[in-house]
Protein backbone atom coordinates (compact mmCIF):
# COMPACT_ATOMS: atom_id res chain seq x y z
CA UNK A 1 0.00 0.00 0.00
CA UNK A 2 3.00 2.35 0.79
CA UNK A 3 3.94 1.97 -2.50
CA UNK A 4 1.30 2.45 -4.58
CA UNK A 5 0.64 5.82 -2.49
CA UNK A 6 4.05 6.52 -3.72
CA UNK A 7 3.21 6.29 -7.37
CA UNK A 8 0.41 8.17 -7.25
CA UNK A 9 1.58 10.90 -5.37
CA UNK A 10 4.47 10.74 -8.08
CA UNK A 11 2.19 10.59 -11.34
CA UNK A 12 -0.01 13.48 -9.99
CA UNK A 13 2.72 16.07 -9.50
CA UNK A 14 5.38 14.87 -11.30
CA UNK A 15 6.48 17.94 -13.90
CA UNK A 16 7.34 17.42 -17.35
CA UNK A 17 10.67 18.04 -17.10
CA UNK A 18 11.32 15.65 -14.41
CA UNK A 19 9.91 12.64 -17.21
CA UNK A 20 12.45 13.90 -19.69
CA UNK A 21 15.28 12.51 -17.13
CA UNK A 22 14.08 9.12 -17.16
CA UNK A 23 16.02 6.46 -18.08
CA UNK A 24 13.55 3.44 -18.49
CA UNK A 25 15.30 -0.06 -16.78
CA UNK A 26 15.60 -3.07 -18.83
CA UNK A 27 13.65 -6.11 -18.00
CA UNK A 28 15.41 -8.75 -15.63
CA UNK A 29 16.27 -12.20 -16.53
CA UNK A 30 15.42 -14.90 -14.62
CA UNK A 31 18.78 -16.11 -13.68
CA UNK A 32 20.94 -13.59 -14.06
CA UNK A 33 23.45 -12.95 -11.59
CA UNK A 34 24.76 -9.08 -10.94
CA UNK A 35 27.60 -8.56 -9.32
CA UNK A 36 29.24 -6.23 -7.70
CA UNK A 37 32.82 -5.54 -5.50
CA UNK A 38 34.08 -3.33 -3.27
CA UNK A 39 36.59 -0.63 -4.46
CA UNK A 40 39.54 -3.08 -3.09
CA UNK A 41 38.31 -6.18 -4.54
CA UNK A 42 37.97 -8.09 -1.28
CA UNK A 43 34.56 -8.21 -0.99
CA UNK A 44 31.84 -9.51 -3.62
CA UNK A 45 27.91 -8.98 -3.98
CA UNK A 46 25.76 -10.80 -6.21
CA UNK A 47 22.24 -10.90 -6.75
CA UNK A 48 20.94 -13.46 -8.72
CA UNK A 49 17.18 -12.47 -10.41
CA UNK A 50 14.54 -15.23 -10.22
CA UNK A 51 11.01 -15.45 -11.65
CA UNK A 52 9.57 -14.89 -7.95
CA UNK A 53 11.94 -13.80 -5.07
CA UNK A 54 15.47 -12.96 -6.08
CA UNK A 55 18.39 -14.10 -3.68
CA UNK A 56 21.82 -12.63 -2.90
CA UNK A 57 25.11 -13.41 -1.19
CA UNK A 58 28.08 -12.10 0.00
CA UNK A 59 32.06 -13.65 -0.35
CA UNK A 60 35.18 -12.29 1.58
CA UNK A 61 37.94 -12.99 -0.87
CA UNK A 62 36.03 -15.17 -3.22
CA UNK A 63 34.77 -17.35 -0.33
CA UNK A 64 30.64 -17.53 0.23
CA UNK A 65 30.07 -16.23 3.83
CA UNK A 66 25.92 -16.51 3.01
CA UNK A 67 22.98 -16.65 0.74
CA UNK A 68 19.92 -15.32 1.49
CA UNK A 69 16.93 -14.68 -0.03
CA UNK A 70 16.46 -10.48 -0.84
CA UNK A 71 13.48 -9.47 0.61
CA UNK A 72 14.00 -5.84 -1.20
CA UNK A 73 13.69 -5.53 -4.99
CA UNK A 74 17.10 -6.64 -6.49
CA UNK A 75 19.02 -3.39 -7.74
CA UNK A 76 23.00 -1.94 -8.09
CA UNK A 77 24.25 -2.60 -4.91
CA UNK A 78 27.48 -1.17 -3.50
CA UNK A 79 29.98 -2.67 -0.48
CA UNK A 80 32.61 -0.70 1.59
CA UNK A 81 35.78 -2.05 1.48
CA UNK A 82 36.05 -3.49 4.94
CA UNK A 83 32.86 -5.37 4.29
CA UNK A 84 30.92 -3.55 7.09
CA UNK A 85 27.87 -1.71 5.16
CA UNK A 86 26.23 -2.80 1.89
CA UNK A 87 24.03 -0.60 0.18
CA UNK A 88 20.81 -1.32 -1.80
CA UNK A 89 18.48 1.16 -3.46
CA UNK A 90 14.61 1.25 -2.33
CA UNK A 91 12.45 1.69 -5.60
CA UNK A 92 9.41 3.89 -5.86
CA UNK A 93 9.21 3.85 -9.33
CA UNK A 94 11.74 0.92 -10.54
CA UNK A 95 10.45 0.56 -14.02
CA UNK A 96 11.42 4.01 -14.53
CA UNK A 97 14.82 3.94 -12.32
CA UNK A 98 13.62 6.47 -9.63
CA UNK A 99 14.32 5.61 -6.18
CA UNK A 100 12.58 6.37 -2.70
CA UNK A 101 16.15 6.41 -0.89
CA UNK A 102 18.73 3.53 0.04
CA UNK A 103 18.43 0.03 2.08
CA UNK A 104 21.71 -0.21 4.47
CA UNK A 105 22.63 -3.66 5.75
CA UNK A 106 25.45 -4.93 7.28
CA UNK A 107 28.37 -7.35 6.97
CA UNK A 108 25.72 -10.20 7.99
CA UNK A 109 23.13 -9.02 4.98
CA UNK A 110 21.17 -7.38 8.13
CA UNK A 111 19.08 -4.56 7.47
CA UNK A 112 20.05 -1.75 9.55
CA UNK A 113 18.35 1.66 8.08
CA UNK A 114 16.02 2.59 5.50
CA UNK A 115 17.31 5.98 4.61
CA UNK A 116 14.34 7.58 2.72
CA UNK A 117 15.02 10.81 0.22
CA UNK A 118 13.05 13.58 1.22
CA UNK A 119 12.01 16.54 -1.30
CA UNK A 120 14.51 19.51 -0.72
CA UNK A 121 11.28 22.35 -0.01
CA UNK A 122 9.57 19.81 2.48
CA UNK A 123 9.82 17.07 4.41
CA UNK A 124 7.54 15.10 2.37
CA UNK A 125 9.29 12.00 0.37
CA UNK A 126 10.39 12.66 -2.31
CA UNK A 127 12.50 10.05 -5.58
CA UNK A 128 15.79 10.66 -6.89
CA UNK A 129 16.97 9.09 -9.86
CA UNK A 130 20.43 8.10 -9.03
CA UNK A 131 23.20 7.46 -11.24
CA UNK A 132 25.75 5.96 -8.89
CA UNK A 133 25.90 5.14 -4.91
CA UNK A 134 29.31 4.88 -3.29
CA UNK A 135 30.29 3.84 0.38
CA UNK A 136 33.68 5.64 1.89
CA UNK A 137 36.30 2.29 3.01
CA UNK A 138 35.06 1.87 6.87
CA UNK A 139 31.79 1.82 5.36
CA UNK A 140 30.48 5.26 7.59
CA UNK A 141 29.49 7.23 5.48
CA UNK A 142 28.06 6.66 1.68
CA UNK A 143 27.22 8.95 -1.30
CA UNK A 144 24.86 8.98 -4.56
CA UNK A 145 24.90 11.36 -7.79
CA UNK A 146 22.51 12.53 -10.06
CA UNK A 147 22.69 14.08 -13.38
CA UNK A 148 21.41 18.06 -12.87
CA UNK A 149 20.46 21.18 -14.75
CA UNK A 150 23.32 23.15 -14.19
CA UNK A 151 25.65 20.35 -12.07
CA UNK A 152 25.81 17.07 -10.94
CA UNK A 153 23.85 16.65 -8.03
CA UNK A 154 25.96 15.25 -5.03
CA UNK A 155 24.62 14.24 -2.06
CA UNK A 156 26.78 12.69 1.41
CA UNK A 157 24.77 10.78 4.28
CA UNK A 158 26.04 9.53 6.99
CA UNK A 159 25.41 5.64 6.62
CA UNK A 160 24.82 5.31 10.71
CA UNK A 161 21.72 8.23 11.22
CA UNK A 162 20.86 8.55 7.75
CA UNK A 163 21.45 12.30 8.10
CA UNK A 164 22.38 14.12 5.56
CA UNK A 165 25.79 15.48 5.93
CA UNK A 166 25.99 18.00 2.89
CA UNK A 167 24.87 18.02 -0.80
CA UNK A 168 25.14 20.41 -3.23
CA UNK A 169 25.50 20.83 -7.45
CA UNK A 170 29.05 20.06 -8.42
CA UNK A 171 30.82 20.39 -12.18
CA UNK A 172 28.90 19.74 -15.17
CA UNK A 173 25.15 18.56 -15.80
CA UNK A 174 26.21 14.97 -16.00
CA UNK A 175 27.49 12.55 -13.73
CA UNK A 176 30.35 10.25 -14.25
CA UNK A 177 31.71 8.84 -11.53
CA UNK A 178 31.85 9.30 -8.00
CA UNK A 179 34.35 8.21 -4.53
CA UNK A 180 34.29 9.07 -1.13
CA UNK A 181 37.25 8.87 1.12
CA UNK A 182 37.31 7.06 4.89
CA UNK A 183 35.21 9.55 7.24
CA UNK A 184 33.96 11.08 4.64
CA UNK A 185 36.83 13.81 4.31
CA UNK A 186 36.76 14.21 0.56
CA UNK A 187 34.82 13.38 -2.20
CA UNK A 188 35.61 12.79 -6.04
CA UNK A 189 33.03 13.96 -8.56
CA UNK A 190 33.88 12.93 -12.24
CA UNK A 191 31.11 14.97 -14.46
CA UNK A 192 30.46 15.79 -18.20
CA UNK A 193 29.05 17.91 -20.70
CA UNK A 194 25.45 16.76 -21.31
CA UNK A 195 26.13 17.39 -25.07
CA UNK A 196 29.56 16.54 -25.43
CA UNK A 197 32.38 14.92 -24.30
CA UNK A 198 34.10 17.60 -22.00
CA UNK A 199 35.20 16.58 -18.71
CA UNK A 200 35.19 18.30 -14.96
CA UNK A 201 36.82 16.83 -11.88
CA UNK A 202 36.55 18.35 -8.18
CA UNK A 203 37.76 17.51 -4.61
CA UNK A 204 35.52 18.11 -2.44
CA UNK A 205 36.26 18.51 1.17
CA UNK A 206 34.09 17.00 4.47
CA UNK A 207 32.00 20.56 4.26
CA UNK A 208 31.11 19.70 0.48
CA UNK A 209 33.07 22.96 -0.53
CA UNK A 210 35.16 22.65 -4.09
CA UNK A 211 38.71 22.30 -2.61
CA UNK A 212 40.00 21.38 -6.67
CA UNK A 213 39.05 21.31 -10.06
CA UNK A 214 39.96 20.21 -13.23
CA UNK A 215 38.53 20.36 -16.78
CA UNK A 216 39.30 18.59 -19.33
CA UNK A 217 38.00 18.63 -23.01
CA UNK A 218 37.14 15.48 -25.11
CA UNK A 219 38.33 12.77 -22.27
CA UNK A 220 34.70 11.54 -21.75
CA UNK A 221 34.88 7.19 -23.75
CA UNK A 222 33.28 4.78 -22.20
CA UNK A 223 35.52 2.20 -22.45
CA UNK A 224 37.30 3.57 -19.79
CA UNK A 225 36.01 2.05 -16.13
CA UNK A 226 37.18 3.93 -13.68
CA UNK A 227 37.97 7.77 -13.85
CA UNK A 228 38.62 8.12 -10.13
CA UNK A 229 41.32 7.05 -7.40
CA UNK A 230 42.01 7.75 -4.12
CA UNK A 231 45.68 6.92 -3.46
CA UNK A 232 45.79 3.97 -1.46
CA UNK A 233 48.90 5.67 0.75
CA UNK A 234 46.58 8.73 1.39
CA UNK A 235 48.22 11.81 0.13
CA UNK A 236 46.02 12.12 -2.44
CA UNK A 237 43.79 10.99 -5.75
CA UNK A 238 44.41 10.30 -9.37
CA UNK A 239 42.14 11.17 -12.41
CA UNK A 240 41.83 9.31 -15.88
CA UNK A 241 43.00 11.46 -18.63
CA UNK A 242 42.19 10.24 -21.95
CA UNK A 243 44.78 12.00 -24.46
CA UNK A 244 47.53 10.51 -22.61
CA UNK A 245 46.27 7.26 -21.59
CA UNK A 246 47.41 7.76 -17.95
CA UNK A 247 45.66 8.40 -14.37
CA UNK A 248 47.22 11.79 -13.33
CA UNK A 249 48.48 11.60 -9.81
CA UNK A 250 47.65 15.09 -7.43
CA UNK A 251 48.37 15.35 -3.94
CA UNK A 252 45.61 16.63 -1.60
CA UNK A 253 46.50 20.58 -0.32
CA UNK A 254 48.86 20.69 1.87
CA UNK A 255 46.40 22.62 4.23
CA UNK A 256 43.98 20.11 4.06
CA UNK A 257 45.95 17.11 4.50
CA UNK A 258 47.27 18.62 7.95
CA UNK A 259 43.44 18.86 9.17
CA UNK A 260 43.02 15.05 7.96
CA UNK A 261 45.84 14.55 10.31
CA UNK A 262 44.35 16.32 12.95
CA UNK A 263 40.94 15.02 12.82
CA UNK A 264 42.08 11.39 13.26
CA UNK A 265 44.28 12.50 16.10
CA UNK A 266 41.36 13.45 17.70
CA UNK A 267 39.66 10.37 16.62
CA UNK A 268 36.21 12.01 15.20
CA UNK A 269 32.52 10.36 15.77
CA UNK A 270 31.57 8.17 12.72
CA UNK A 271 28.49 7.06 13.99
CA UNK A 272 29.72 3.48 15.25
Amino acid sequence: MKLIFRLVVVLTFFSPPAFARMAERMADRPGAIESYLSENGKYEVSIKLGEHLPSWSFKENGRQLWSEPLLNEPGAAAVSDNGETITLPLWGWRDEGGSSGVAVYNKKGKLVKEVLFKSQSSADEALRWVRETRISPDGTYFIIGENGKKGADVTLFNAVTGNIVWEKSAGLPELVEIKVAREGQFALVATHEAKGDGMEFLLLDHSGAAIWQKKIGHNLSYEVKRYLKFKDDGSGFEIYDLHSARYISIRFPHQFTTLKASRRQKSPESGR
